[in-house]
């Protein structure tokens, strides 16, 4: 596995922890490209304990976005005024506007009908 591969594998995003950056930075420095280069040299890890350490820090990042998410959740969650809340007023607002429209337009259409609609001998 190359370190380009490693790197879509992780994924980090742009706003990763110093230590967490440094971390893959060394693991993507102590990752041979041969592959012929397997054999373990004194005071490296081999590739299996790289992709150990790559798996954990994988995990750790997936722990810890998941609790921000969690938190960035119950931070919203903490807001009187939410979309769904402000769905509704508008859709009651609306209601009303509409009914306020129809009394308006019945209760003129009466007075006009009323006005003209008079008894015409002449025919």
């Amino acid at each position: 596995m190359q370190v380009g591969e490693l790197r879509e594998r992780l994924n980090p995003s742009k706003h990763l922890d110093s230590e967490v950056r440094k971390e893959l930075h060394n693991i993507d420095d102590q990752i041979s490209y041969n592959s012929e280069e397997t054999k373990a040299v004194p005071g490296l890890e081999t590739v299996d304990e790289l992709r150990e350490r790559l798996e954990r820090m994988k995990l750790l990042m997936a722990e810890k976005s998941a609790f921000n998410s969690k938190q960035k959740k119950k931070k919203a969650g903490n807001d009187v005024i939410d979309g769904n809340f402000l769905s509704v007023m508008f859709a009651v607002t609306l209601l009303i506007i509409i009914g306020v429209s129809v009394y308006a337009f019945y209760n003129l259409f009466w007075a006009i009908w009323k006005r003209n609609s008079r008894y015409h001998e002449e025919l």
